[in-house]
């Protein structure tokens, strides 16, 4: 396990962790989130809805510390994020508005702050292409720690009884190990 990379070690977590979400694409009116409630909120929108399937609802509504990875149907992860809460409180669905009018559409929309623009970005580009959300509880990182490499096996280790830090410790590797092979929708604390 020595030299493991870190590409070779996001697949591994990828495969090990629970589908979640499936994003089909986007399309249809822009929608923005209602403004009367904090109009300064930078998160408001436009943005394009998103056809989507939530696959494990039980799990994408469990409380807790998880890891959550982002996959295209290339099989190339863009992205790796942390929930304290749950991955509901990160993959949330909103009421969503028409853009224009403001009127309430019939429909929720699923939203992610980060990870929507690049969404849509690439669904525009190649409308075949669908994401696949997964998620893994600090548990069952720690559960398979020794198959983890020494120095993410070393993290679990040193912080066992502490979920949180487990997961944002691993978060922090990810995105501090100069991943730009990957993780490419992760820029906050990565320096690009």
């Amino acid at each position: 396990m020595a030299n493991i990379s870190a590409k070779e070690q996001a697949v591994k977590i990828f495969q090990s962790a629970t589908p979640v979400i499936k994003i089909h694409g986007v399309g249809g009116k822009q929608w923005k989130r209602n403004i009367a409630k904090n109009p300064n909120d930078a998160r408001i929108g436009p943005w394009l809805q998103g056809k989507y399937d939530i696959l494990d609802e039980k799990v994408w509504r469990e409380k807790g510390a998880c890891l959550y990875l982002v996959a295209g149907s290339d099989s190339n992860i863009r992205y790796v994020g942390i929930s304290r809460n749950g991955l509901k409180h990160r993959w949330r669905t909103s009421p969503a508005y028409d853009a224009v009018t403001m009127q309430k559409l019939p429909d929720n929309q699923i939203f992610h702050s980060q990870c929507w623009k690049n969404i849509e970005r690439e669904s525009l580009t190649n409308p075949n292409i669908t994401f696949e959300i997964r998620c893994i509880s600090s548990q069952q990182i720690s559960a398979m720690h020794n198959q983890l490499s020494p120095k993410i096996s070393s993290l679990v280790e040193a912080f066992r009884d502490d979920g949180e830090s487990i997961v944002a410790g691993i978060e922090r590797w990810f995105c501090n190990g100069k991943s730009t092979d990957f993780l490419s929708w992760n820029v906050a604390m990565t320096g690009r």
